[in-house]
């Protein structure tokens, strides 16, 4: 797998600075051509869970302050055929407009799950667990495990972020609408009855007013000897 690189400089030195993981954690795997890798700065912080954490088919590297991660991952894809799509997707988190996505099409025939065209998690019940995830718990530790512990599917591995106040850049190569594989974001919800919600929930508020967003990256990853 690739040498992985990122920045742990200042937002404006995103995805651009290429420096190693002062402090952090270094992947050093020669590249095989198929990896999905997944860069996410500046974040708050993140959790993985699994089949975990550095190995040869899943690594993780990251800065030592947490606010900088990549994840070199090979996954074992259900539908290998190459009429199957391959997007690049780019999610861009801000204050003025919140988490926005471009997906470009880079391979195979295009797909979209109907309910949600961004939603790259083609399994529904693992898209809603992580909804559910997400709105149930408050701190990642418990997050990751709940991830592992509840969608239970044997081989996957999990990466959760907390994106913290924006701004903030997510991009993602090799990704797939597959059912062995789950790129989404999920918003906190609070499951109360307040004055002003016109539901039995509302989205939580940051200090700042915007809402805590999180990222799952996950799916069923190759066995090291692939």
């Amino acid at each position: 797998m690739k040498i992985l690189i990122l920045s742990c400089l200042t937002f404006s030195a995103i995805l651009a600075q290429q420096t190693s993981a002062p402090g952090g954690n270094l992947c050093s795997y020669s590249p095989v051509g198929d990896e999905s890798n997944q860069k996410a700065v500046p974040i708050q912080d993140f959790r993985s869970s699994g089949l975990d954490f550095i190995r040869p088919n899943w690594c993780i590297t990251h800065c030592a302050d947490r606010k900088s991660v990549k994840v070199a991952a090979r996954f074992q894809f259900a539908n290998n055929s190459t009429k199957a799509a391959t997007y690049k997707v780019r999610r861009t988190f801000t204050r003025a407009s919140g988490m926005k996505v471009h997906a470009e099409l880079i391979s195979g025939e295009p797909t979209h799950r109907d309910d949600n065209p961004d939603n790259f998690c083609m399994d529904d019940s693992v898209s809603a667990q992580i909804d559910t995830i997400v709105s149930t718990y408050n701190d990642l530790d418990t997050m990751a495990e709940a991830l592992n512990y509840f969608i239970n599917k044997p081989g996957w591995a999990y990466i959760i972020y907390d994106m913290g106040p924006p701004p903030s850049i997510i991009e993602t190569d090799n990704v797939k609408h597959d059912m062995n594989y789950c790129e989404k974001f999920s918003q906190k919800v609070r499951f109360v009855i307040v004055s002003g919600c016109p539901h039995i929930f509302c989205l939580q508020k940051m200090p700042d007013g915007t809402f805590a967003l999180y990222q799952v990256f996950a799916g069923l990853i190759k066995a090291d000897s692939h």
